[in-house]
């Protein structure tokens, strides 16, 4: 058995393992995956915005080159066609930044008449943007491989448009994207280096911050271990300050809870097993008397019948009290509702208390209105808590040799207070009283769950019980019901 128990225990925190390595792998991939994602987008449209930004700009310098070449040129040659053929071919063979951009001056019918870096004259360049500008007169854009050199290229083309709209020559400016390739690559690089900068502390706080948990929750999980093994009573030191705290604040709490439960309920057993053996062993004694035949004389024969009749009587009250725990436990604790005068149950109950207690020296008092007002509500149930209530004044307080019972109508309700002078309950105990299996620091006979049952029918009278003491000068308790008032129809207050 304790090798099976320990091998149980080993694959509990096996398991329990297992189950922190995935949270830190979820955790960490998770939020790794969510910040790649976010950064790859936000790479991807910042690389987009610019290239487009690099195009655009390339776009616009080769446009503005070729407009103002055609304009000067117009303006030199003023209109003469020899003239501006002339201005044209001196214009693009003089061009010095041949390895910036190449300049070109085409035929009206696209063949190239000059190039500033020496083609062939009589070729036809390649590009859409030609047939695009001698169609529509206005600049035109190309870029693509050219098939000479096998570089991608961007090409503009302006052209002359005579006075009637017909177009006489083209300026077409030409560069290598080359540069703008490279430059484009280069802020590539460096986002990507930003990016995995950020990756790397985004890694750097998640593992920070995911320690920051696991700690705590491998401290839950032992203690939550340590719990389910039957260490009730541990706690979780030191509590964190934020919702892990709330949760290790819960835990402490629920770990006394149970470990409160877990004596009062090993009380409970050693009360009742103490509570049945002292009947049973009368009972059982007084009978091997009787059947002996060793109490001869009516007088200890009647002796013997008493005490078994007693003893019996009083174990059936202590069965049905357990009954009445489990029914209550349970949620079937059943109550018959109707319309009752409590007057006599109190009455018999006190003259049925009165004289028994006499014989112990103890003085059982009754004070009862003129007049006591009807209530809703289970008589035999009633009548077991006013019971329960004047038993524990008379077990408990009998030591003050006097008991107080008093009932009259206040505010609509129906009080009955059954007041000891004895030597009270304890400040600290006061407040559990009413809790099950709770016997504090008597030592009188009692299950400790009577009080307990007698709050729930309190409770489902709509009334409450309500319990004061003073150590040194006795215990008052006190059943408040809510009272009928007006014609027989009328419901509770």
């Amino acid at each position: 058995m304790p090798a099976s128990r320990g091998t149980q225990a080993a694959n509990e925190e096996t398991y329990a393992r297992e189950e922190e390595q995935g949270i830190r792998h979820n955790w960490l991939m998770g939020s790794m995956a969510s910040s790649v994602m976010i950064l790859t987008a936000c790479m991807l449209l910042l690389i987009c915005s610019v290239t487009a930004f690099f195009y655009l700009s390339l776009r616009g310098e080769l446009t503005s080159r070729a407009e103002n070449a055609v304009d000067f040129l117009t303006k030199y040659s003023l209109s003469d066609q020899n003239a501006m053929q002339y201005g044209a071919r001196s214009y693009v063979a003089s061009y010095e930044n041949r390895s910036i951009m190449e300049i070109q001056y085409l035929a009206a019918d696209g063949a190239l008449i000059q190039s500033s870096l020496g083609r062939s004259a009589g070729l036809y360049p390649q590009g859409s943007d030609i047939g695009d500008v001698m169609r529509s007169g206005s600049p035109a854009v190309w870029h693509g491989r050219d098939r000479l050199t096998g570089e991608t290229v961007m090409a503009v083309s302006a052209a002359f448009v005579s006075p009637d709209g017909a177009v006489t020559g083209i300026i077409r400016c030409v560069s290598s994207l080359r540069t703008v390739h490279m430059e484009i690559l280069k802020f590539t690089g460096a986002a990507l280096a930003v990016c995995l900068l950020i990756l790397v502390l985004v890694y750097l706080s998640n593992r920070r911050f995911e320690q920051s948990l696991m700690v705590p929750i491998r401290q839950i999980n032992d203690t939550a271990q340590m719990i389910a093994e039957g260490l009730y009573g541990v706690h979780i030191d030191p509590v964190y300050p934020d919702e892990i705290g709330e949760l290790c604040r819960t835990l402490n709490n629920m770990s006394d809870a149970i470990s409160r439960s877990e004596k009062l309920k090993n009380d409970f057993i050693s009360s009742v097993s103490h509570e049945l053996r002292t009947p049973l062993t009368a009972i059982g004694g007084w009978g091997e008397t009787l059947l002996a035949g060793g109490a001869g004389e009516s007088e200890e024969t009647r002796r013997g019948l008493t005490i078994i009749t007693n003893e019996a009587s009083r174990l059936a009250r202590m069965v049905e009290e357990l009954l009445d725990f489990s029914r209550m436990e349970s949620g079937h604790l059943a109550m018959r509702m109707e319309r009752i005068d409590l007057t006599p149950d109190i009455e018999d109950v006190v003259f049925m208390y009165m004289d028994s207690i006499r014989r112990e020296g103890i003085v059982l008092e009754y004070d009862e209105a003129d007049e006591l007002p009807e209530i809703i509500g289970d008589r035999n149930r009633l009548r077991q808590v006013f019971l329960n209530l004047l038993d524990n004044a008379i077990k408990h307080g009998g030591e003050g040799k006097r008991v107080r019972v008093e009932a009259y109508a206040e505010a609509q309700t129906l009080v009955i207070s059954v007041r000891d002078f004895g030597a009270g309950i304890p400040a600290d105990e006061l407040a559990h009283v009413k809790e099950r299996f709770y016997k504090g620091s008597s030592k009188a006979r009692g299950s400790g769950i009577g009080l307990a049952i007698a709050d729930e029918i309190m409770k489902l009278h709509g009334g409450r019980l309500d319990i004061q003491s003073v150590v040194g000068q006795g215990t008052v308790a006190t059943m408040t019901l809510p009272a009928i008032i007006g014609d027989p129809d009328s419901e509770m207050i």
